[in-house]
């Protein structure tokens, strides 16, 4: 598979200079902000207010999920935080065997992707925005589990490798310094997530 690189997004990043930070809204960043800074004071199952948010953010009120689906995702959060290394598709295995209203199971890697990176924000999150910005292919047309998730384990891949990349690129540090300026109460965020935020405005304008 052909995705972009490090340098392909470089290139659109630098092409338009400060113009993705800026559009980047500033609710995203506060409310990210407000589940990385509480997730270490919290037991997940039990606080309503967190899971109501984490759901708004990471897209988790999915019509076809059902309400065993969320209650049993908070419980796996909070299994998995005390984990040294946590197994993505392990994870996602675990959440695919939950059927949803229609009682089939459903792939649900975002969403596996969204707790290992509320975990720990130095794993990528995965959504349609930064699908866009790497130009990954569609698995909707792939059947069963396994091709599934050799699809998505791939993308994960590049996509971590591609951050390590770009962060190491002193042509980058300007975006993430106007990062900074922008959102100066938000400068302790690590630098992976905020040029995550990049990359995901970069897709989002893409649509």
């Amino acid at each position: 598979m052909k995705y972009r690189t490090a340098q392909d997004l470089k290139i659109l990043l630098l092409d338009e200079e400060e113009k993705f930070v800026n559009q980047i809204p500033r609710e995203k960043v506060d409310v990210y902000s407000y589940l990385n800074e509480n997730f270490d004071n919290t037991y997940l199952p039990d606080d309503t207010i967190y899971q109501f948010v984490f759901r708004h953010f990471f897209k988790l009120d999915n019509p076809s999920l059902t309400n065993e689906f969320e209650e049993k995702y908070f419980k796996l959060m909070e299994e998995q935080r005390d984990e040294e290394r946590p197994n993505i598709v392990h994870i996602t295995k675990n959440l695919y065997n939950i059927k949803n209203h229609k009682g089939n199971p459903t792939m649900q890697f975002p969403l596996a992707a969204a707790m290992l990176h509320a975990i720990n924000p130095e794993f990528p999150s995965y959504d349609s925005d930064i699908a866009k910005a790497f130009d990954f292919s569609s698995t909707y047309h792939l059947s069963g589990f396994d091709k599934k998730m050799k699809r998505y384990i791939g993308q994960y891949q590049h996509t971590f490798n591609t951050y390590k990349e770009l962060l190491d690129d002193e042509a980058i540090k300007p975006l993430i310094e106007h990062f900074n300026d922008k959102f100066p109460d938000h400068d302790q965020l690590p630098e992976v997530k905020k040029l995550e935020f990049i990359i995901g405005q970069l897709g989002n304008s893409m649509q």
